[in-house]
């Protein structure tokens, strides 16, 4: 009978091996396993060439991106980047859209307030530029006393403007392709950037503006994140002192900004063709899909929804009061608040607040139409069938709603092409919808009005067809008589 004889020594460090084989390795797999797929999420915009933008292969690149890329390769993290607005980037981070934003926010005291700052990452300050033709004469900020001086929308520069040079006329615009269009028109006097930014983006558009007077002030650039990700924090400082020491942070900076210029190698190359055409393309399909999706959705909702705002008496009286008031409500409000307060408010994701804003907002004047078709159907109609032995469905069914549904077909029509068109707005909670998708070419380009017709184009093909097949039903629907002229 074969025995083991647990007291050779040899015989105990197999049996620890095999204990270590058998329990510690597979936990440490387990272990590195859940490790790996962690993931952290960071907020930018996108269109802030140098730092992130779309380069020429239509791919996401720039400063903040790869800092971002290094940092979570020394937290030994997955990276998903997500594209959003400049104005609402740290309310996002404040409902949990994402974990940080890498995206060159300055410190200031209001925003310290909120979130919690890592280390900075680099440094830079504000800067005046004007056109080189110098139309108004100013060589300083003091000098544009009653000037028109831009900044971009809820850039830190805009509030300094405010409090350090009241008489200064500050116009706030979304982009700065939109604020080299106006000063090249000499529209306005001048705007105020970063210094490298500014720098960058004049030399990479080749516009005839310069920089003048001294920086308006320094700012520390750093990365927030919310005050109770503690932890989360001090693993970024951890990570971004590494990338400093080790001089990864400078080999970044040189790479954008070496010599005071843009050393990446794209700064003379154009967006291919092909890759603007994709990306429109996959845009606007993105558009069509939510604005399919979300029409669907507010017919289903807007036939009940209309019959209980047409019939309020008896059992329906109650149900038919809070359709009113919630189709008032929604048609009394702003499509855009209603949009933002789904996203932040209720924390649901874009593409779910997208379809859900636009489907309900869409059923509100849908049920209005239908209402409106179903009180158009003569009241002897009803009594008539009445007389024939039919139930209150049956003529509902049979002889009610055909009529109501051929007078609201055209109205309906119209409906569904101003909510295509009101898709636009989805582009500001960080949707890659067509117009986020032209806004990110311009970055590049500095071609707005190029590539915002384009766009309109776009919407125009599928939604003339939509206007005139309305026309033409509205044509058949009179000579049928449904419709008394």
């Amino acid at each position: 009978m074969f025995t083991i004889n647990s007291q050779n020594p040899t015989v105990r460090f197999i049996l620890c091996i095999l204990l270590f084989l058998i329990v510690v390795y597979p936990i440490s797999i387990y272990g590195q396993k859940e490790k790996s797929t962690m993931t952290i999420t960071s907020a930018l915009t996108g269109k802030y060439p140098p730092f992130s933008y779309f380069g020429t292969d239509g791919k996401l690149t720039g400063f903040d991106v790869d800092i971002s890329k290094e940092i979570a390769r020394r937290m030994d993290v997955k990276l998903e980047l997500v594209t959003t607005e400049w104005d609402g980037i740290l309310a996002g981070l404040l409902a949990g859209k994402y974990d940080v934003i890498i995206g060159s926010m300055a410190i200031t005291p209001e925003r310290e307030n909120q979130v919690n700052f890592s280390m900075p990452y680099y440094h830079s300050g504000a800067q005046l530029f004007i056109h080189r033709d110098n139309p108004d004469k100013v060589y300083s900020i003091e000098e544009c006393r009653g000037k028109r001086i831009a900044t971009g929308l809820g850039e830190t520069y805009q509030h300094y403007l405010e409090v350090n040079y009241p008489e200064v006329n500050v116009i706030t615009l979304k982009s700065t392709a939109e604020i080299f269009t106006l000063l090249e028109q000499k529209r306005i006097t001048g705007f105020v950037s970063d210094r490298l930014v500014g720098t960058w983006q004049i030399n990479k558009s080749g516009r005839p503006f310069v920089p003048v007077g001294d920086m308006l002030y320094r700012e520390d650039i750093a990365i927030p994140v919310r005050s109770e990700n503690k932890i989360l924090l001090s693993k970024i400082n951890k990570a971004l002192m590494e990338i400093k020491e080790d001089g990864t942070l400078q080999e970044i900076h040189n790479k954008y900004f070496g010599g005071g210029k843009v050393q990446s190698g794209e700064q003379n190359e154009i967006m291919p063709n092909i890759v603007i055409i994709r990306k429109l393309l996959r845009g606007f399909a993105i558009t069509i899909g939510i604005a399919l999706i979300s029409i669907f959705i507010g017919f289903v909702l807007a036939v009940p929804c209309g019959i209980l705002l047409t019939y309020r008496k008896g059992v329906l009286a109650v149900p038919s009061m809070i359709s009113r008031t919630i189709v008032d409500f929604i048609r009394g409000t702003p499509i855009l608040i209603q949009l933002l307060f789904v996203w932040m408010g209720l924390g649901l994701s874009p593409y779910i607040a997208a379809i859900t804003t636009l489907g309900i907002n869409t059923m509100a004047y849908m049920a209005e139409v239908i209402r409106a078709g179903l009180m158009s159907v003569d009241p002897g109609q009803a009594r008539a069938a009445q007389a024939l032995g039919l139930s209150k469905i049956q003529r509902f069914r049979f002889v009610i709603w055909p009529q109501a549904f051929r007078i609201a077909v055209p109205p309906l029509m119209n409906s569904v092409v101003a909510l295509t068109k009101d898709t636009a707005l989805i582009s500001i909670i960080s949707i890659p919808e067509v117009i986020r998708e032209a806004q990110s070419i311009i970055s590049v380009t500095f071609e707005p009005g190029k590539y915002y017709f384009i766009t309109a184009v776009l919407f125009f093909v599928v939604t003339f067809p939509l206007m005139k097949l309305a026309g033409q039903l509205e044509k058949k629907i009179k000579q049928k008589g449904y419709v008394y002229d």
